[in-house]
C-alpha cells in the first residue's frame, strides 16, 4: 500500500474537544509544568489533598472556577495518562451531524495522542500523534498520522501524513490533534473565563450536581455574548461536566443560544480510565 503527505481538509475537526472553549490562535496547547531541561514532567504524585465534596460546593458556590482550578492541581500532581471513549457530535455548515464515536489513549510524556473510530467516522478511521522527531517534517512542522476512511480510499493510500497546522487544518477547526487533552481544555477555559470577565460579560454559575456515564459530576453553565463562528466568544451557553473524583472536564455542551435550543457541540467522556500504565506499544500505528 503507498504512503501518501498532504492536507486533508476537515479532518481536524473531527479532534477538538477543545473547540467549544475558545477561537482559533496561534498559541501552542497547554502542557503541565515543565523541568530544568524543558521536558514536560510527569506528574509527581505528591500529596495534594483535595478538598471535600462539601468544601468544593461552598467554594463552587462563590466562584465556580475553583473546581477547574483544583482540576488543573489534580492533574498536575496525579495524572500521567488516560482512555476513554470519546463521543462528539457538532453542527458544520449548520447542520448537526451524526454522533461519533472514538476511541481515545492520551499520555503526557511523550505528549501523545491515538484516536480510533468505532462509529460514524467521517474522513479518518484512525489518527496518531506523538510530540517526536518522527512526526515532523524537513522543515520541522509537526504531522499526524491519519488512516482515511473508506474502502476506496485504503485502496490507494493505507495512510497519509497532515501538517495538523497547516492552512486547510486552521480552516477546518479551531484546535488541533496536538492541543487535545483535559489539561488543555482547563486552562483554556480559564483563558476564555478571564477574558470574558476582563469585558464584563461573563456569567458563570455553578449549577449543581448532575452525571455523566455513571460518574457523578459538577455541572457548571456559563453564558456569553455570542455573535456567531467569527465573534470572538465560541458559544451563547456551555453546560460543563467535572467529574467530582478527578476534576476532569467529561462532558461538555455548547449551545448557539441561551437557551440551550440550537447545539453547536457536544463533547462527552464515557469508560474513563485514569493512570493505566500506557506504553509505546498503545501508539503504534
Amino acid at each position: 500500500m503507498i504512503q501518501s503527505r498532504y492536507s486533508l481538509r476537515s479532518f481536524v475537526c473531527a479532534l477538538a474537544t477543545a473547540a467549544v472553549l475558545i477561537p482559533t490562535t496561534d498559541a501552542g496547547r497547554a502542557t503541565k509544568p515543565r523541568g530544568p531541561d524543558g521536558a514536560v514532567e510527569l506528574a509527581s504524585h505528591t500529596q495534594f489533598v483535595k478538598p471535600s465534596k462539601a468544601e468544593l460546593i461552598r467554594a463552587a458556590q462563590r466562584d465556580p472556577s475553583v473546581l477547574s482550578d483544583t482540576g488543573e492541581r489534580i492533574y498536575e500532581t496525579q495524572i500521567d495518562d488516560y482512555t476513554a471513549t470519546f463521543i462528539k457530535q457538532e453542527r458544520i455548515d449548520g447542520k448537526l451531524g451524526k454522533p461519533e464515536e472514538i476511541e481515545v489513549r492520551f499520555r503526557d510524556f511523550p505528549h501523545s495522542v491515538y484516536m480510533i473510530w468505532k462509529k460514524n467516522a467521517d474522513q479518518a478511521r484512525r489518527a496518531l500523534y506523538v510530540d517526536s522527531p518522527e512526526f515532523k517534517d524537513s522543515k520541522g512542522r509537526k504531522l499526524a498520522k491519519v488512516e482515511p476512511n473508506g474502502a476506496i480510499a485504503r485502496l490507494f493510500v493505507s495512510e497519509v501524513e497532515i501538517e495538523i497546522h497547516g492552512k486547510r487544518s486552521r480552516e477546518a477547526s479551531r484546535r488541533s490533534i496536538d492541543e487535545f487533552g483535559f489539561y488543555s481544555t482547563l486552562t483554556l477555559l480559564r483563558d476564555i473565563n478571564s477574558m470574558a470577565k476582563q469585558r464584563g460579560v461573563l456569567d458563570y454559575r455553578y449549577d449543581g450536581e448532575d452525571e455523566v456515564d455513571g460518574r457523578p459530576t459538577f455541572r457548571m453553565v456559563r453564558y456569553l455574548p455570542y455573535q456567531g463562528e467569527k465573534g470572538d466568544f465560541p458559544d451563547a451557553k456551555l453546560v460543563l461536566h467535572l467529574d467530582q473524583e478527578w476534576l476532569m472536564p467529561i462532558g461538555l455542551y455548547s449551545y448557539a443560544d441561551h437557551e440551550g435550543k440550537t447545539l453547536l457541540g457536544s463533547y462527552v467522556f464515557h469508560d474513563l480510565r485514569v493512570n493505566v500504565g500506557l506504553s509505546e506499544a498503545d501508539f503504534k500505528f
